[in-house]
């Protein structure tokens, strides 16, 4: 439950943000007549609704205000961050951390992301997790610097991260061989999907 102070803060925020949008509302941009045409309806209801606030002050004065706190309050609702934009944030928060070397131990990095605003309300299990589900390879064995064989992570790992997928090609409609229909005959060699891997 909110407390006085933060109500006080996103009602403040909210009354900012109605007032930018009442600007907006009233200024379309592009469109002066229609921008007088507003301010002038404006200045022209404002006269009987203060008349009216005025013969019932105790009424409509608390409802105005109620009414304007209760939008101002839903205006400043936080967004729900997007998971994607969360992943490529930590991506570039633990690749800000490696900096300039091959990788990083986790010794390391969970510390110094911990001690972040990142992982501020994190511990290390979470971060853990927190990495795999950004899809970042925790190598078990690799060297840093003179270190060696300890569990770390790659840059060129989150490098290849970040950067975009790969448009798929398109495939040839036409018949490369043998009767419609037909399915290329297998090839010999490795699968769709499986690479070599050398000791």
């Amino acid at each position: 439950m909110a407390t006085l102070r933060e109500t006080a803060a996103r009602i403040e925020t909210g009354s900012v943000i109605l007032a930018r949008r009442i600007g907006r509302a009233l200024t379309p941009e592009g469109r002066p007549v229609l921008a007088i045409i507003r301010i002038g309806a404006v200045c022209l209801a404002a006269p009987p609704l203060y008349a009216a606030m005025e013969r019932s002050p105790l009424l409509l004065a608390p409802l105005a205000v109620g009414i304007w706190c209760r939008r101002a309050w839903h205006a400043s609702a936080p967004v729900a961050p997007d998971p994607e934009q969360l992943r490529r944030q930590l991506i570039k928060a633990v690749l800000e951390i490696v900096g300039d070397r091959p990788g990083i131990h986790l010794s390391e990095l969970y510390p110094r992301l911990l001690a972040s605003p990142w992982g501020a309300r994190l511990d290390e299990t979470r971060l853990r997790a927190a990495l795999t589900e950004a899809g970042i390879t925790i190598h078990r064995s690799m060297r840093v610097g003179d270190v060696e064989g300890r569990s770390g992570i790659k840059r060129a790992d989150l490098e290849a991260l970040l950067r975009p997928a790969p448009l798929s090609a398109v495939p040839d409609p036409s018949p490369t061989g043998g009767d419609a229909g037909q399915a290329p005959p297998e090839s010999g060699g490795e699968r769709a999907g499986e690479r070599a891997e050398s000791a």
